[in-house]
């Protein structure tokens, strides 16, 4: 897979085609801290006297090259698409060779980052149990009906909402896609925005050992040879 860039935004980057590699370092530099932090005005403006630009056009080139970095990561690109992607951008072979070793240190870290933001599904925290007896009822003055009662305890990450810029809130808009806030936000807000849920299930002995069975057999099947070769593959 390549990522395919507007016009717009290979008219962006098209300022670092003309400057030498350490510049397009500086710029990788400003792009993390873009991620990480969001919007760095005096940085930028600095950046803006050094290359003799407004500052807006400076921004433009940052959110470009964020944008190209984070869908790199979000398709998870090989080093051989990555380049491809960027000689379809316009850059030059030196320049490719600073924007790979950039994408690969800072991939694993982005990668997990967007996994936080689209992770949605419930994960398991605590179980609590009782053991009941049934002794007798109308029907049957003399029967005895175990049961076992168990809450399950559930947490759902709430959606990490989209935020516009007001103020000292920070997004990032890349077209159709939007990472809200900062990286270090995102991190957080996946730890501590969570609804906990309880899911009561009453069981009798022999569903009981029948679940236990097949929670068994899962585990086993985990450790087979086919299971480890799709890991690997993941």
């Amino acid at each position: 897979m390549i990522i395919f860039l507007s016009e717009l935004q290979k008219d962006h980057l098209s300022l670092l085609h003309d400057h030498s590699p350490q510049i397009l370092i500086d710029f990788c530099k400003l792009t993390i801290d873009y991620l990480n932090n969001g919007v760095n005005e005096k940085k930028w403006s600095l950046a803006a006297d050094k290359l003799q630009i407004s500052q807006g056009q400076i921004q433009n080139l940052i959110q470009a090259l964020a944008y190209l970095i984070v869908e790199s990561c979000k398709y998870n690109l090989s080093e051989q698409n990555f380049k491809s992607s960027l000689a379809l951008a316009g850059f030059s072979d030196d320049n490719q060779q600073v924007l790979v070793k950039f994408y690969l240190t800072k991939k694993a870290e982005i990668s997990s980052v967007l996994n936080l933001l689209k992770q949605n599904d419930p994960t398991y925290q605590d179980l609590a149990w009782r053991f009941e007896v049934q002794m007798a009822s109308k029907g049957c003055t003399e029967s005895v009906k175990p049961v076992v009662t168990m809450d399950f305890v559930l947490s759902t990450p709430k959606s990490y909402q989209n935020i516009h810029n007001t103020g000292n809130i920070r997004s990032l808009n890349f077209e159709d896609n939007c990472i809200s806030s900062s990286i270090q936000e995102a991190k957080a807000a996946s730890q501590c925005q969570n609804v906990v849920n309880h899911i009561l299930l009453q069981c009798d002995l022999p569903n009981l050992v029948h679940l236990t069975n097949m929670l068994s057999e899962a585990v086993n099947e985990t450790k087979s040879q086919h299971i480890r070769k799709i890991q690997r593959a993941l």
